[in-house]
């Protein structure tokens, strides 16, 4: 037997020998299927972007935005909705979509804008702050931490002034 023929003989007894580990450790270290249950989200209330009726997230009305679901009241809502010029979506899912991607922000800390749905999410301390586009998030994190702290600083108390009057 040549040393290549020997290599390969002996490899494919021992990638069966760890395929056939793998497979019994894999089932072994799985947990019952009772402990598996999945349980049902809570539904999380929230107002279709057509109509404005009440919905949750276990409405069987589903429209997306990008990746995102967006719940409507009905069919012909849902309809509607996918049937808008992206923009227009945008606007309208924004509170659903922003809530999903965990951004509690309504503008952008860089330009003020109102965030719609294409907003992006960047983790700034312990939060996601909504930036209105991704040009906007790659500008704020490509600055040092100082000046970041600055604009968000500056926006927190722009903020804080409008909300208090």
């Amino acid at each position: 037997m040549t040393p290549s023929t020997h290599t390969r003989t002996s490899f494919g007894s021992r990638s069966f020998c760890v395929v056939a580990c793998l497979l019994f450790a894999g089932c072994a270290t799985t947990a019952p299927v009772d402990a598996q249950k999945a349980t049902a989200p809570t539904p999380t209330a929230m107002v279709c972007p057509i109509s404005g009726e009440p919905v949750t997230n276990q409405s069987i009305y589903v429209a997306y935005f990008s990746v995102y679901p967006v719940y409507c009241a009905s069919l012909s809502d849902s309809t509607q909705f996918g049937a808008m010029p992206l923009s227009k979506r945008a606007t309208l899912a924004a509170p659903q979509v922003l809530a999903q991607k965990g951004i509690t922000n309504a503008t952008c800390p860089l330009t003020g804008e109102t965030l719609t749905a294409s907003a992006v999410a960047v983790k700034y301390e312990t939060q996601n702050v909504g930036f209105a586009t991704l040009s906007d998030a790659n500008q704020f994190k490509s600055l040092p931490k100082a000046q970041q702290k600055k604009i968000m600083d500056k926006w927190l108390a722009a903020n804080a002034t409008t909300t208090s009057q």
